[in-house]
């Protein structure tokens, strides 16, 4: 993959990691509770994953 796409790949992960982050601590999941909760849970840390590895993309390494 050339690094021109490896970039904006990443970018766009590390985008849709923040909107989702954000939806998860201000929006809809406010109100869920119970088994749902869990489910919040996992989407902050699915959230937290996608940003966490978009640099890897974005910054590729010297050895690619």
């Amino acid at each position: 993959m050339s690094h021109g796409l490896r970039r904006i790949t990443g970018l766009t992960i590390m985008i849709a990691g923040i909107a989702l982050g954000a939806w998860v601590a201000f929006g809809s999941p406010q109100h869920w509770h119970g088994a749902q909760a869990l489910g919040r849970m996992a989407l902050g840390l699915g959230s937290l994953g996608m940003i966490s590895a978009s640099p890897r993309l974005i910054f590729p390494d010297a050895s690619d």
